[in-house]
């Protein structure tokens, strides 16, 4: 009888031992699986309005920047993080420093930070935050760069605004045009200048750069205005037109400029892109009728038949022009 007793003692003691041995290398496995976890975790955090806000990525997802700005006016300031997931080893991808855009905002009740905006802008080397409209909002101004060898087609933009229930909107996106922000009337607002290239009959080298569209912040949207900006445009012809007709009269007189490529076609080109842009096509008409004749001239045929193009489809879009 007491053999059986200590044998059922030991079988007692060795189940007992064999269960904590399974339960401390469970624990064992919870623990490397939770320090494995918090290997693969990047994350960082800010505090405002008296609230601590934290924000994690699993990698190789990074945080690039988190900014605190009050975009709506309302006194509380909303948390933007940019982010970026890319091996900082891959020299290819150095041209962009984010790609993810989020938005979090103080909820109702002023208990936590609430998420209203996710949202890729692939390619993303810089921001800012502009007071469009000069009253006192913020609206996310985020730069783009492809990585291409040209700046008009590869650099572009996102711009977002909070609207007036609290959300955060894309309001617009240019992948090319290099858009760039101008207070061009000087009254505090700034616009957002577009630009585009012609190329004609040219190599890419020697293609024009000019204005195609200039948009306005009105109502909580983006407008394209060209129209309200005439005295942008008109002191950019002017001194296009100078350099034309400068041009002209050395051409007249037989002496070939050494230093242009192609010479009067670019100049005139560059007038009439101009003239387009403002949507002036009485001026656009006006230039044509007095110089087409002296162009045919003096250019190749190929550069007045490209301009002859242009201008024909140009003009039958104004009836009155």
């Amino acid at each position: 009888m007491k053999k059986v007793i200590v044998y059922i003692v030991f079988i007692n003691l060795l189940l007992a031992s064999s269960c904590t041995k399974v339960k401390e290398e469970k624990e064992n496995v919870t623990a490397k699986t939770e320090s494995k976890q918090k290997e693969n975790l990047n994350s960082a955090g800010v505090k405002e309005n008296g609230h601590e806000f934290s924000v994690e990525y699993f990698k190789p997802r990074k945080i690039y920047r988190i900014e605190k700005v009050d975009l709506n006016k309302d006194g509380n300031k909303e948390i933007i993080v940019l982010s970026a997931a890319k091996d900082t080893s891959e020299k290819y991808n150095d041209y962009y420093n984010f790609d993810l855009l989020e938005v979090f905002a103080l909820d109702p009740e002023k208990k936590s930070y609430v998420k209203i905006l996710s949202d890729t802008v692939d390619y993303s080397q810089d921001y800012e935050f502009a007071d469009l409209a000069n009253d006192s909002t913020k609206q996310i101004i985020v730069k783009t760069n492809s990585g291409g060898n040209d700046k008009t087609m590869s650099e572009g933009m996102f711009v977002y605004g909070m609207t007036p229930d609290n959300k955060v909107q894309l309001l617009k996106y240019f992948d090319t045009g290099s858009p760039e922000l101008l207070d061009i009337k000087n009254n505090g607002s700034k616009e957002i200048l577009v630009s585009d290239l012609f190329y004609g009959v040219m190599p890419q080298n020697s293609a024009i750069n000019f204005v195609k569209d200039i948009y306005t912040f009105e109502n909580n949207i983006l407008v394209e205005k060209n129209s309200d900006y005439g005295e942008y445009y008109d002191n950019k012809i002017k001194d296009l037109l100078e350099k034309y007709y400068a041009l002209k009269r050395k051409v007249e007189m037989g002496m070939q400029p050494i230093d242009l490529s192609y010479p009067l076609y670019r100049e005139a080109a560059e007038v009439i892109v101009n003239y387009y842009a403002k949507g002036d096509l009485k001026g656009l008409k006006k230039f044509w009728d007095e110089e087409k004749e002296s162009l045919k001239k003096n250019i190749p045929a190929d550069e007045f038949q490209d301009l002859t193009n242009f201008v024909l489809k140009a003009l039958p879009s104004a009836k009155n022009a």
